[in-house]
């Protein structure tokens, strides 16, 4: 948005005024959005709805069946130049507005979460984004708090995220622990369910992929968008689109159907799990020296509710 001071930004804004100005426009920071003055071109552009700290990175709005929780992890990606008071109190007020959102669920059976960086992935740049910053959102960072868990034991039906310039849909996954072991992991999933939706195009290009996390339901790397459905108080339809089909028609290349009963919450409670490798269970392997060429080979999966432990090679190239 900063560039080229501010005419980039006033020029892709323009280009969208024409969805903009008639469909509800809601956004969140990233860090391309840093502008070297914590974010100031971004907040003076944007006014998103129920914004508790002025800057449209952190808010919440009902629409229809569906509680929208936008949530900023830029917050924690630029505390150490911008300071991390905005961290705690992002967290106090999440911690606030998802126990109002559960408080609510006869009216509203739907919370979903959107923000910038990804706790999961598994592009090559950051395998299983086990990067600093990427696990700092998960498990926090000295007295800095995470908030993963909180996320989980909210009941947090959905999530989109972006950073990885590519698009994933993950499994029901919590604290490194997929459950996805029901005949339909989609269907009053036990954890929150998520889709990495940042194919929407970038100046350096695709994100590639390395191998894929036990959580790993779909991965495509066509630029495009996704879209989700809320059709009723109990089904949800998440198409994603390909606008690089070569025929200058956006088609649907992956999509599922999320359901639950009426009441359903998600719980990991007491529920069947595969858990992600141990990072220490991990060691590249090279490669014929190509693009990519050297991936982790993973020894150890563990099992969960049945207490087994079994010893496997890693995930496929």
């Amino acid at each position: 948005m900063h560039t080229d001071d501010g005419n980039r930004g006033d020029l892709y804004l323009r280009q969208i005024e024409p969805i903009a100005a008639y469909v509800p426009y809601l956004v969140v920071a990233g860090n391309h959005e840093d502008d070297g003055a914590n974010f100031t071109n971004y907040a003076s552009r944007f006014n998103m709805p129920n914004d508790p700290f002025g800057d449209s990175q952190a808010y919440s709005l009902d629409v229809g069946l569906i509680h929208l929780v936008a949530i900023s992890s830029e917050y924690y990606g630029f505390f150490y130049e911008y300071g991390p008071e905005l961290v705690h109190l992002q967290y106090a007020w999440l911690v606030s507005d998802l126990q109002k959102a559960n408080d609510n669920r006869a009216q509203v059976p739907w919370i979903l979460t959107y923000q910038h960086r990804p706790f999961y992935c598994s592009n090559l740049n950051s395998y299983e984004c086990t990067a600093f910053e990427n696990a700092m959102l998960r498990t926090g960072y000295e007295r800095l708090p995470g908030y993963e868990s909180l996320i989980i034991d909210s009941g947090v039906d959905f999530g989109f995220w972006g950073h990885e310039h590519s698009y994933e849909r993950f499994y029901p996954v919590a604290n490194r622990k997929v459950y996805n072991l029901s005949s339909d992991p989609y269907h009053n999933a036990a954890a929150p369910i998520y889709i990495v939706s940042g194919s929407g195009g970038c100046h350096s290009g695709h994100a590639w992929f390395g191998p894929p996390t036990p959580g790993s339901a779909a991965r495509i790397n066509d630029y495009g968008y996704s879209m989700l459905t809320v059709h009723n108080r109990t089904h949800l339809l998440h198409e994603q689109y390909s606008v690089e089909k070569g025929d200058g028609v956006a088609r649907v290349v992956d999509s599922v159907w999320v359901s639950k009963e009426e009441g359903h919450v998600p719980s990991i409670a007491g529920k069947a799990f595969v858990a992600f490798p141990e990072e220490g269970d991990c060691e590249m392997m090279g490669g014929g020296g190509g693009r990519g060429s050297g991936r982790p080979i993973c020894k150890r999966e563990r099992h969960g509710w049945e207490g087994v432990d079994r010893l496997e090679r890693g995930p496929p190239p």
